[in-house]
């Protein structure tokens, strides 16, 4: 969908949905529903209110900043959401840091029921030990992984796409300045067949597969590698 300006034709707002959004439109069962929507700002270069201040700056965004095509790939579009603050005066957001992005199992073929277990504090903290704004603390994050190789123990997962589980995981401890979120990850039952089949091309004793960390409401995002080895 898209509405065009007649006098230049230039696009003023330009609609898609998303692979993921017409796979369910298709379906045809009468369960597809808009609830809500976002917008992003994913083109706009801040460094010119930077230079230039807010007003200058923003008369040079409005006039000059390209406007992005839509795009129907969820993972690339709009990926900086736009939000509203109680505080006009904010100039730092939060950030997301992990204990460790990069995990390490060792899934022994031959006692199948063997499992890892490991566990990785995400924090989420203000610049400069600065408070959190309320609006985008997150209380929840969603924790996507491949269902045939993670899993979360002692949690179901609230939605599965394909082959991805989605989990929510609340928050552990919770401060003016921090929250922290301990996720745990653990590996799935593997077989021989397992590695054959989705082992790294040039190493299949080994399965690289990612967990992505993703808060509620601030949007951010972290992702995780795990390599799982076959050992004997």
């Amino acid at each position: 969908m898209g509405f065009l300006q007649q006098d230049t034709n230039n696009i003023i707002l330009d609609a898609v949905l998303t692979d993921e959004g017409r796979k369910r439109l298709a379906a045809n069962d009468g369960s597809f529903r808009v609830v809500m929507f976002s917008l992003g700002d994913d083109e706009v270069d801040y460094n010119i209110i930077k230079k230039f201040g807010r007003n200058v700056g923003r008369e040079k965004i409005e006039k000059n900043t390209p406007v992005f095509e839509a795009l129907t790939n969820a993972t690339l579009e709009s990926r900086s959401r736009l939000i509203t603050l109680s505080d006009p005066n904010r100039v730092a957001l939060a950030t997301f840091t992990l204990s460790s992005d990069s995990q390490t199992f060792n899934s022994v073929t031959s006692s199948p029921t063997r499992v890892n277990n490991s566990s990785i504090t995400v924090t989420l903290q203000g610049p400069e030990n600065i408070e959190l704004a309320p609006e985008i603390t997150d209380s929840i994050v969603q924790v996507s992984v491949d269902r045939r190789f993670l899993q979360i123990p002692g949690q179901t997962p609230f939605a599965t796409v394909d082959n991805t589980d989605y989990y929510n995981v609340i928050a552990a401890e919770r401060t003016a300045r921090q929250v922290t979120f301990n996720v745990n990850l653990q590996s799935k039952t593997l077989v021989d067949n397992t590695f054959t089949t989705f082992g790294n091309n040039t190493n299949k004793t080994q399965i690289t597969t990612f967990a992505t960390i993703q808060g509620r409401q601030s949007g951010l995002s972290k992702t995780v590698s795990v390599s799982l080895n076959k050992t004997t």
